[in-house]
Parts: C-alpha cells; sequence; structure tokens
C-alpha cells in the first residue's frame, strides 16, 4: 500500500472507531485494511502493554512467564507479540490468539512467525475451554463484546490471572468499573486499585506519554491522531489468596503545580481499608531536579510510596519514601 492509501484506511477506521460505532467490525473484511491498521495500531498500541508490566511486582512478572496467554478479541496480535517481546518467553509457552475474524488471526501468525520464527503460537475464532493456569488479556475487545460476554469467557476459563487494556473514556469506565465488581467475587485486583473494596472514583483512568518511530509520527499528524498521549483503562487481577490485599496508593490524576509543591489527586486505603481519593502535596523541597523534571511529565497511574506529614484542610502534606 502507498502512504496515501494507508492515511485513507486509517482515517475510515478511525471514524468507525468513534462516531460510526454500529460499523466497527467492517475494517476486519478487508485485507488492505487490516494491514493498514496492523501497520498504525500496533507500534502506538505495544507500549501501553509496556506501561502495564511496568507496574507490576517482580514476583507477579516472574510468575508470569511459564504460563499459557490467552488473547481475547486480538487482532493482528497487537498484544500477543508485544508479551512475547517485552516479556522474553521462551517459545515452550503456549499463546493463543482468539479473534472472530479470520482475516485478522492470519494477520497475526504472519506477524509472529516473522518476528518469532518456532513460537508456540495457535489462533482459534473461538475459546471454550477451562484453562486454569492461564492469563487471559482482553485488548480494546471488552469495549466490543461487552461486559457479559467478557464475564461468560472469564467464568469458562477460569484463568489465574485477568487484564485488560481498553479504552480510558468515562463512558467506557462506568461499564468496567461492574466487571470489577463481578470479578472480585473470585480474584484480587493486583493494578490499578489499592485493594478490593469499592470504587471511589467516577473515573479512573491511566495516561501514558510517550513517542514514535519518526514514520509513526509522520503518519499521526497526516491522520491527525496523537498517538502521544495514550488513556487507557488498565487492570490486572489474580486469583484470590489468603493475604489482605494492600498495593499502596496509585496516581489517579495530576492536579497543579504551584512554585513550592506538586498536587496529584490518588486512590489510597484508608485505616478501614476502604479505597478512598485524596489530593495530596509534594513539597518541592525534598525532590532533586531530575525528580521534580520526572514529576512534571509523569504519566497517570503511577505508584506511589509516601508517609503522612499533615492534613491541610482538604489535603494531606506527604513525604515520599525512597527506595532501598
Amino acid at each position: 500500500m502507498t502512504e496515501p492509501e494507508i492515511v485513507t484506511a486509517i482515517k475510515n477506521m478511525s471514524a468507525k472507531f468513534t462516531v460510526k460505532r454500529d460499523h466497527i467490525t467492517d475494517y476486519v473484511l478487508d485485507h488492505r485494511q487490516v494491514s493498514a491498521y496492523a501497520a498504525f495500531y500496533l507500534p502506538t498500541n505495544i507500549p501501553k502493554l509496556h506501561f502495564l508490566l511496568s507496574k507490576l511486582p517482580e514476583d507477579i512478572l516472574e510468575d508470569f512467564k511459564n504460563r499459557p496467554f490467552i488473547d481475547m478479541g486480538a487482532g493482528p496480535g497487537t498484544f500477543s507479540l508485544g508479551y512475547k517481546m517485552l516479556m522474553n518467553i521462551g517459545n515452550h509457552v503456549e499463546m493463543i490468539a482468539v479473534d472472530t475474524a479470520q482475516i485478522m488471526l492470519d494477520q497475526a501468525t504472519k506477524l509472529m512467525n516473522g518476528f518469532f520464527p518456532g513460537s508456540k503460537f495457535q489462533t482459534v475464532r473461538k475459546y471454550s475451554e477451562k484453562k486454569s493456569n492461564s492469563i487471559l488479556f482482553f485488548g480494546h475487545s471488552i469495549n466490543e463484546m461487552g461486559i457479559d460476554k467478557a464475564q461468560d469467557q472469564i467464568m469458562t476459563i477460569d484463568p489465574e490471572y485477568v487484564m485488560w487494556i481498553e479504552p480510558g473514556t468515562s463512558e467506557f469506565f462506568h461499564d468496567i468499573k461492574k466487571l470489577r465488581t463481578q470479578i472480585l467475587e473470585s480474584y484480587d485486583v493486583i493494578y490499578p486499585c489499592p485493594g478490593n473494596a469499592g470504587c471511589p472514583s467516577d473515573w479512573c483512568h491511566q495516561v501514558l506519554r510517550t513517542s514514535h518511530d519518526q514514520s509513526i509520527e509522520r503518519l499521526s499528524q497526516m491522520v491527525s491522531l496523537d498517538r502521544k498521549i495514550l488513556p487507557m483503562v488498565a487492570h490486572v487481577y489474580r486469583k484470590k489468596q489468603k493475604a489482605a490485599v494492600d498495593n499502596g496508593p496509585v496516581t489517579i490524576r495530576f492536579m497543579t503545580e504551584t512554585k513550592f509543591s506538586f498536587e496529584y489527586e490518588v486512590c489510597m486505603q484508608n485505616e478501614n481499608g476502604d479505597n478512598r481519593n485524596v489530593v495530596i502535596e509534594i513539597q518541592k523541597k525534598q525532590l532533586s531536579k531530575i525528580d521534580s523534571k520526572a514529576f512534571k511529565n509523569a504519566d497517570v497511574g503511577e505508584r506511589l510510596n509516601f508517609e503522612i506529614e499533615k492534613q491541610i484542610q482538604e489535603k494531606l502534606r506527604v513525604k515520599l519514601k525512597r527506595e532501598e
């Protein structure tokens, strides 16, 4: 495909993803559309997975390495390819890409075999087997199949882990909040929530700020789609453990920068184990110049480790704890 042809295809798909949602499946019927989709959205979506994996504890990532990976609604294999690359897993690990569109699965197979020949990778149109030792991943697919079908898949497969990366819109968050409530009967939350208690937010999402290869930046400009700031709803759950869950505070919104401080809204547990949203103040005098620059450009969804110094009206002044 020529560059103008790719640009036209991407613009058409973007319209279907937004104002023409009733035509969202049309793009999977044409090889050229799938090629254009993969050329633009695959390299700009994989950083979202890197973002999510970077927020998980080392023991969880280590536990991932030998577990089967089921990519539900895999499309052209974006997140299967990203997971294989980012986790550096061996060819012995079973990977299953599930999508109703065979043309998407054909593209996924071509990409996986091209980059990682010999991988234990298979594609299927439907998956309804129990696989309790697996990781079940949804990548921009719950918003298409709906939370009821997603819940059915979780119950049927009964995986050890459930992960998803979905659109970071306020409308979708209300749906995913319902799914969160349902699966917490059998799972513990690993990310982003501090604990398993109810969600206090009307809109909680993560925001990745990134950059891409010059060829992708050029395409982004030509199709007028910003892929440097990537909002998402990214969650990870694990089968319930006996220990109580306390994952620590996570940033959910940047509030303001003053001459002396940064202010963030964070979600954290209170003394009763309930999740609550509070505004914290981090004084600049405790930060190095490098740290201050990092806070100016920080992603939404970062874990923070701090102790409370004092409460000032509705805000908490905190002191960051340094990792040893």
